[in-house]
């Protein structure tokens, strides 16, 4: 949007932030919470924790979507039922830092409460957010974002994207977005202008970081395959070991599922939504008893063929992981969901242990 970009120091970066700030706007930036990465909202922008910064614990995701949120409240009064909306929160944020594969998991969740029947809640808050991500400068071992089509550098749902120039004080901000050009605005008339060459740079480092990543690639066209393979026994040997502790959902930048309770008492109440996973074992548990997803094995299946068939196939062939391998760090049996899909369309393809 704003061509070649600017040139930023930390000082200036800090200047910009904490001017947004005293505009009244949220900012969201990754910070030290105790030997934890974590997103939240910052005072100044010097609380933001970008040293040495790989990743987050987990994703800006709470912050548009957040783990509960009140729906509405409810009173009884007499023989009437009296429904009250939440008061929204309306005040702009940014978020700060974000990753390119935190970034991209954002437009998966746009998909989700912002297609054929928009979610006000949702909606609202994403009308309010500005993103404003940052190019990895390193590879972790976990991290598979090429893999299913992403980039250590790529821009998919970023507004703003800054990149650290290798062995320079400056990073390289470019907009991507009308959005990103009004949180400029008034701001970039004293900063330095980015020339060809420091675009030449940043694509360097994204060339470099990528090369860092050796899962291999999850072609778009395995969707169709993988799907194919959900009467396969492999599913057995391949979900058996799977815990059905939720982590994997609750540190995703992509997962959207929810459930919906009440909670008061028999005078008044409130309605509220909260995360979800569907490797949990009352996730699709009917009142009756039954449960369609009887075991590990078929809620770890449902996950992965959510992630890697059902929704490319609704979706131009998008995968819904972003890979950024929070699952496969943070499983406490070393689950890799890269690896499970491998397995799942190679033994479809061989017919071993089909029926």
């Amino acid at each position: 949007m704003n061509g070649d970009g600017w040139l930023l120091t930390k000082d200036e970066r800090q200047e910009w932030l904490d001017a947004l700030l005293r505009d009244g706007k949220r900012l969201i930036a990754p910070v030290d919470d105790e030997g934890l990465t974590l997103f939240r909202a910052v005072s100044t922008a010097a609380e933001a924790s970008l040293e040495d910064y790989g990743n987050a614990r987990w994703s800006p995701k709470e912050h548009q979507f957040p783990n509960t949120e009140a729906l509405f409240s409810y009173s009884f009064q007499g023989d009437d039922v009296l429904l009250e909306d939440t008061p929204p929160d309306d005040q702009e944020q940014v978020l700060f830092g974000v990753r390119p594969c935190d970034a991209a998991g954002l437009t998966r969740l746009d998909d989700i409460f912002l297609g054929d029947q928009t979610d006000p809640f949702y909606a609202r808050r994403k009308e309010a957010t500005t993103t404003i991500s940052m190019a990895c400068d390193k590879s972790r071992p976990e991290c598979f974002c090429t893999a299913v089509g992403g980039s250590p550098g790529g821009t998919e749902g970023s507004d703003i994207q800054l990149v650290p120039l290798p062995g320079e004080e400056v990073s390289l901000l470019r907009t991507m977005t009308p959005k990103g050009d009004e949180l400029v605005a008034g701001h970039s008339d004293s900063w330095k202008p980015a020339g060809p060459e420091d675009l030449a740079k940043s694509e360097d480092l994204r060339v470099a970081v990528e090369q860092q990543i050796e899962h291999a690639p999850l072609a778009p066209e395995w969707s169709a395959a993988l799907e194919g393979t959900f009467d396969h026994p492999l599913w057995e040997a391949v979900g058996e070991r799977c815990l059905g502790c939720g982590i994997c959902a609750y540190v995703c930048p992509s997962c959207s599922c929810f459930d919906v309770t009440d909670q008061g008492n028999a005078y008044c109440g409130t309605r509220c939504r909260s995360w979800d996973s569907c490797t949990f074992a009352q996730f699709t548990l009917h009142a009756s008893g039954h449960n369609p997803r009887p075991d590990q094995p078929a809620r770890y299946r449902q996950r992965v063929m959510h992630k890697f068939a059902y929704f490319p196939l609704e979706h131009d062939d998008r995968s819904m992981c972003v890979g950024c391998g929070r699952c496969v760090a943070l499983c406490p049996v070393g689950i890799d969901i890269h690896q499970s899909v491998r397995t799942a369309v190679s033994a479809g393809a061989s017919g071993e242990g089909s029926s």
